[in-house]
């Protein structure tokens, strides 16, 4: 089968899409055999991402001229004789270009989707977030699938949880009779420099700890970052172009985090949290994740200030027993097999002649 997948990532508008389409098209590729093209409008280092993994991508030549988006994808659907779309984007494609697409058989699929052309898919997927509650599914005629068990995350994270006893991880059990580590993570690109204040909250403690400061692929303040290091009295390991994130995380103690795809990894790896969030919609968010024991969350960044950083870190670091009942609540929930269940229904909805 031939799957498109549209999605987009930037600096600006974050990685995480990015991600977790390339877990899914990873998934569809190696698992079943199918054919995987990306469609992306916008963002060079995220069209770079995908094409170092060995994906074709079409993009469409706009110009500044007016974009017929509803023509651009029918073209690309021919182009490579797509029989399903996975959207993992908002950026205002109607419902009506979606529904052309589904009558002409096209399976569709959604991911998060806020927008109206969720009404038109086949599969629409969504973790329990507070905002999917509030959504009108008057019309829509799909299947709607609402969970921890749909979040998508690379194949590491999985295999890391088959790899070790879960349970008794020694960086949260076993680990915390000696220094706790800390890491450091803003997602793929940081615009905000969400990592710079994390470090001036760090480096206000006098607890003992290690650091570890992760920067993603769009990271663009490395040079006031380096300046800001060079003073520090702690000692913070950066770090750059990570393989295995999934294998560092389960190396951490307690993670300072944007809210995001970030979340989501360090949670199924039992990593309890400290979240910044960059909007409203992410605290929001977010909320599900502090309901349900995994993490702490400071709210919008703007609004979040070094004092309030550094204390949630120490009271955490310093209270063991709400460390353990974090990191356990979060590998409880987030088993790290959204993709294989996420890929298994398309197949199975494609085999079953779309019914």
């Amino acid at each position: 089968m031939n799957v498109l997948i549209r999605c987009d990532g930037s600096p600006e508008i974050g990685l995480g899409h990015i991600v977790r389409c390339l877990a899914l098209a990873d998934e569809f590729h190696d698992v079943h055999n199918c054919r995987i093209t990306f469609a992306m409008r916008k963002g060079p280092l995220g069209i770079q991402m995908v094409e170092e993994k060995g994906y074709n991508v079409i993009i469409p030549q706009e110009n500044g001229q007016s974009f017929d988006y509803g023509k651009w994808l029918n073209d690309c659907v021919r182009k490579v004789d797509a029989r399903a779309i996975v959207f993992d984007v908002r950026d205002g494609l109607t419902r009506s270009v979606v529904k052309e697409l589904r009558n002409d058989g096209i399976l569709i699929i959604t991911i998060d989707d806020p927008e109206d052309k969720r009404l038109s898919a086949d599969l629409a997927f969504y973790t329990p977030v507070p905002q999917v509650k509030r959504i009108d599914w008057t019309g829509f005629t799909g299947k709607l699938y609402v969970g921890w068990e749909w979040v998508i995350l690379r194949k590491e994270f999985s295999e890391i949880k088959n790899k070790r006893a879960i349970n008794n991880k020694s960086s949260i059990i076993n680990h915390q009779s000696s220094i706790p580590k800390v890491l450091v993570t803003m997602g793929g690109s940081d615009p905000q420099g969400m990592t710079i204040k994390a470090v001036k909250a760090l480096e206000m403690l006098d607890d003992n700890f290690g650091a570890v400061v992760v920067l993603g692929a769009g990271f663009q303040h490395k040079k006031q970052l380096d300046n800001l290091l060079s003073a520090c009295k702690h000692r913070f390991d950066m770090q750059e172009n990570v393989q295995n994130m999934a294998e560092l995380m389960s190396q951490s103690d307690l993670a300072v985090a944007s809210f995001g795809i970030t979340a989501y990894e360090l949670a199924a790896m039992g990593v309890p949290a400290i979240y910044l969030c960059l909007t409203e919609d992410h605290a929001e968010s977010a909320s599900a994740f502090v309901e349900a024991g995994m993490a702490i969350c400071l709210g919008v960044f703007k609004y979040v200030n070094t004092e309030m950083i550094a204390k949630g870190v120490s009271n955490i670091l310093n209270n063991k027993s709400l460390l353990s009942k974090l990191a356990n609540n979060a590998r409880k929930y987030i088993d790290g097999q959204g993709v294989a269940r996420i890929s298994h229904l398309m197949i199975e909805r494609f085999e079953t002649g779309n019914e």
